[in-house]
């Protein structure tokens, strides 16, 4: 096998090289983003009842997809410290397609009982458990494509993992439609939105494999060394539980808002979907700061930790409020695009421009806790952010809702990400000195 060439990340922090990393994987991130958005879209015209069978097949799916997203931060870690391209990625490669089958397994074992506790009508269950199973295939696919988007970010060149998924998440709009309603074959209905989305992605993970096999040559998919899997799990297990963690408190949160009334859980449920296109810039500065610097601690060049750091949460920053006053001028023309209803409309109106103050501090949190983690502070990062989402924001909402109602939900989002990124900052503050004390000692 050829050698994998060392990483071209910039080494001079500037802005364009930083929005040349991020922008691509922000792009790539709105692309997946939107893959449940396209689900929901085309099964709403079958009705009521294959719409909340898509719903609750999607968020179970979510929760597996989060433990491989935190595998990932993990793996991109493991990366960044590692001088070895070939080692790394094949046996990275390896534990995540490992992670991934058995997760499909139990999954697929105890799905029917967790929907039967959760869902009462049996007409639902049948079309939750059967959208869940499809979409439970294409799981070792999204950890072949979270590899791979390491692999090109780690070699400064995201924009080679970003058009492929970008195409692949295209496809999935005609394919899946083909499903649904049976055009050329027999029409699935839900199911066929399951089995549409799967064969996207692993549509985009072949095409992201044959794309890297002819730059580089095959990788052999070796089984890692014990001393390796440990590396994996040392680095993967903080993010992982964090995924995890921020997963089953969302919802937690939904049950919660439901005690306000159908009205204010359907205008919670659009509020949240556009905050998922609010916090896209975060999510790309978030990826390029484990490579960034992750290269910078390898290379234990603490000035260039400082400045990348700053530099990265300035973009973030700034971007983040530009999308707050956009969302906050257009508040009302974007809750009237997203519903029907006036009574919806103005409910979502009210706590668009606040979800989106939220968002602002949600970035600062992103980047800094990649900065811990990258940092080898993966428990410190995941303590204080699921403990504010546990033991602040959920304790708070039971006891402030009843009284204070939906406003009140929006402004604990606030509160509590502002002492959240305040910790965080500090801690962030902390390594920082300590990594100067550490260069004048030497």
């Amino acid at each position: 096998m050829p050698p994998i060439p060392t990483s071209t990340l910039p080494t001079k922090p500037s802005l364009t090289a930083l929005l040349r990393l991020a922008l691509p994987l922000s792009g790539a991130m709105l692309s997946q983003a939107l893959l449940g958005l396209v689900d929901t879209a085309l099964v709403g015209h079958l009705g009521g009842l294959a719409l909340a069978s898509v719903s609750i097949g999607s968020y179970l799916v979510f929760i597996l997809a989060a433990l491989l997203t935190g595998f990932g931060t993990g793996l991109h870690t493991y990366v960044s410290q590692s001088k070895i391209a070939s080692t790394w990625l094949s046996s990275g490669l390896w534990f995540g397609l490992s992670l991934a089958i058995v997760l499909s397994a139990i999954a697929a074992l105890v799905a029917p009982e967790v929907i039967t506790a959760f869902v009462l009508d049996d007409r639902i269950n049948s079309l939750a458990l059967h959208y869940t199973q499809w979409r439970l295939w294409g799981l070792p696919a999204i950890v072949l494509s979270i590899s791979m988007r390491v692999y090109w970010s780690h070699q400064g060149q995201p924009w080679q993992f970003a058009k492929i998924l970008l195409l692949a998440h295209v496809a999935n709009v005609p394919i899946s439609y083909a499903l649904i309603y049976g055009i050329g074959v027999p029409a699935m209905g839900a199911s066929g939105a399951a089995l549409g989305t799967s064969i996207a992605l692993w549509l985009g993970a072949f095409m992201q494999w044959l794309h890297f096999v002819r730059a580089h040559g095959s990788v052999p998919l070796r089984a890692p060394k014990v001393d390796q899997i440990r590396q994996l799990i040392y680095l993967g297990w903080p993010s992982m539980v964090q995924q995890l963690a921020f997963s089953m408190h969302l919802a937690v949160f939904m049950w919660i808002v439901s005690h306000l009334g159908a009205s204010a859980l359907a205008a919670t449920f659009s509020v949240l979907n556009v905050g998922l296109l609010l916090v896209l810039p975060a999510v790309g500065l978030g990826q390029a700061t484990l490579s960034l610097i992750g290269k910078a601690i390898a290379q234990q060049d603490a000035t260039r930790i400082k400045q990348w750091s700053r530099l990265i949460l300035i973009t973030g920053l700034l971007s983040s409020v530009m999308l707050l006053v956009l969302v906050w001028l257009g508040r009302e023309p974007l809750a009237n695009l997203l519903l029907v209803s006036r009574e919806l409309q103005n409910l979502t109106s009210t706590a668009l421009p606040w979800y989106a103050l939220a968002m602002v501090l949600e970035t600062l949190i992103i980047i800094l806790s990649r900065c811990l983690i990258v940092a080898g502070q993966r428990k410190r990062a995941m303590i204080w952010v699921s403990l504010g989402q546990w033991g602040l924001f959920l304790p708070l909402m039971i006891w402030c809702i009843p009284s204070y109602g939906f406003i009140m939900v929006w402004w604990l989002h606030i509160g509590y990400r502002a002492i959240v990124s305040g910790i965080l900052w500090l801690s962030w503050q902390h390594y920082l000195q300590q990594r100067k004390t550490q260069g004048q000692a030497s």
